[in-house]
């Protein structure tokens, strides 16, 4: 069964000022269908062709699995997004704030990894057994196949992005922190495209 582009979960222009609604064309309606329609040409005939994403991402090798955790990526990349923003809540908040003192520090930790990462990277938040991290990696790097569970997601790319500080602006000003919190608390996992 082919893989399809899941459709944003909010309005193409509700990210804006933000995000415009040009860059979310691009990235959403361009590169992430072109990244889908490489994957089904990839994954069509072999024994991947039934599998989920996640299973693919996890046990293939190559391109197929580049494709597959760059799908997996953009779908989390949009749920980490909310046009209305927030904070975090109660537990998450008090999980930053033991490892980074405030969201202030957390802020500083993502900048520090945006800024050492590549252009076309991805800069996650993420939880293991006992703490928040901050981890920044290309797309064959995904906190899924470190045994993390990831939290929230910046993608460093062109348009706005290009420009580091304000890329991290945007985000921070759409940071999807129930999102996050569910992630947090085990409770949700963005569906599969």
């Amino acid at each position: 069964m082919p893989f399809e582009l899941p459709a944003l979960p909010y309005d193409i222009k509700a990210l804006a000022p933000h995000l415009s609604r040009e860059t979310v064309i691009q990235r959403h309606s361009q590169t992430q269908r072109a990244c889908v329609a490489r994957l089904n040409q990839l994954v069509e005939g072999t024994p991947w062709a039934n599998a989920s994403l996640e299973a693919i991402l996890l046990g293939a090798e190559g391109e197929l699995a580049r494709q597959a955790a760059q799908a997996w990526a953009f779908i989390f990349h949009w749920h980490s997004l909310s046009p209305q923003g927030g904070a975090p809540d109660d537990a998450l908040g008090q999980a930053i704030a033991a490892r980074w003192g405030d969201i202030t520090g957390l802020r500083q930790a993502i900048a520090t990894a945006a800024s050492d990462a590549s252009p076309g990277g991805w800069v996650w938040l993420v939880r293991d057994a006992q703490r928040l991290e901050v981890m920044a990696g290309d797309v064959h790097d995904l906190p899924l196949s470190r045994g993390l569970t990831p939290l929230l997601v910046h993608h460093l790319t062109g348009g706005q992005d290009t420009d580091t500080a304000a890329g991290l602006d945007a985000f921070w000003a759409l940071a999807n922190w129930r999102f996050a919190a569910a992630n947090f608390s085990g409770l949700s996992a963005p569906a599969a495209c």
